[in-house]
């Protein structure tokens, strides 16, 4: 059997899930497929690569002043104006075929 971990957002609070991992690995449970969502993704990406759930730890002590401090709005605006040049609109995405077009 095989097992997929998805992990979840929570600002800072997302090095919670460096405990959870280590929890599992611990308790000799094999993570097959890892994903997550906002620094739920960060925990998972990390993973992934190799890094032991200690290390993540570390890391994110080391840069959780930088990762709460960090604004995303310019990044949201980014994506926001990428999707007013191109004239991708919500409807559009629906069909991958209409959306590959217009970024043509």
């Amino acid at each position: 059997m095989k097992l997929g971990v998805a992990l979840s957002g929570g600002g800072i609070r997302g090095i919670a899930h460096a405990g959870a991992l280590k929890a599992l690995e611990d308790n000799n449970i094999k993570i097959d497929v890892i994903g997550g969502t906002s620094s739920g993704s960060l925990v998972a990406s990390l993973y992934a690569m190799g890094y032991s759930p200690y290390y993540i730890y570390i890391l994110f002590k080391r840069y959780a002043k930088d990762i709460v401090e960090m604004n995303s709005m310019p990044i949201l605006s980014g994506i926001g104006n990428f999707m007013k040049n191109k004239k991708v609109c919500i409807s559009r995405l629906k069909n991958g075929r209409k959306y590959r077009r217009s970024l043509q």
